[in-house]
């Protein structure tokens, strides 16, 4: 299961779904937050019997300026997650497993392009059987792929089909 071909063959099939970065405006705030902590603290508690305290904000004030730093990175990384330009959101991604033995109940569902359907079929935590499913949070567009395990890879099922509700 390849994330990133089943991106490129979405975006392939659907003008309105294109590839978007999303906005780095709250990674910047926990950055500013994390350098803002230590500074706050050092101006209010500056008497020695708040060292304790201080110390305790300055350790975390780096740790969230480092995790605003990492979240910065990711989300300027890379190409972008899907976005659909008609909705103005970006789609949801995950990836669902099934029995084995439910294959043609999850064939027959994603060839007749009903994601209700789909999701109403009974998952197992064994992924013998995925199907990748990227959809918008009110399941009104939804695109899925459906993947086996065999022989210590998954191969693809069918190609992405782009299912309605």
């Amino acid at each position: 299961m390849n994330k990133i071909k089943f991106y490129e063959a979405l975006y392939a099939s659907c003008a309105n779904i294109v590839a978007r970065r999303k906005s780095i405006a709250l990674p910047l705030l926990v950055i500013v937050a994390g350098v803002a902590l230590p500074l706050v603290s050092m101006m209010i508690f500056d008497a020695p019997q708040y060292d304790d305290l201080n110390s305790s904000m300055v350790l975390a004030g780096i740790a969230l300026a480092v995790a605003g730093g990492v979240w910065l990175l990711g989300r300027t990384v890379g190409s972008g997650e899907p976005y659909h330009t008609d909705k103005h959101t970006f789609l949801v991604t995950k990836t669902i497993s099934f029995d084995r033995s439910r294959r043609s109940e999850v064939l027959n569902a994603i060839g007749s392009g009903d994601i209700a359907r789909l999701l109403k079929v009974p998952t197992c935590e064994v992924s013998a059987l995925c199907v990748m499913v990227t959809m918008l949070p009110d399941k009104s567009f939804a695109a899925a792929q459906a993947f086996e395990y065999a022989e210590l890879e998954y191969r693809e099922l069918c190609g992405v089909t782009v299912m309605k509700k």
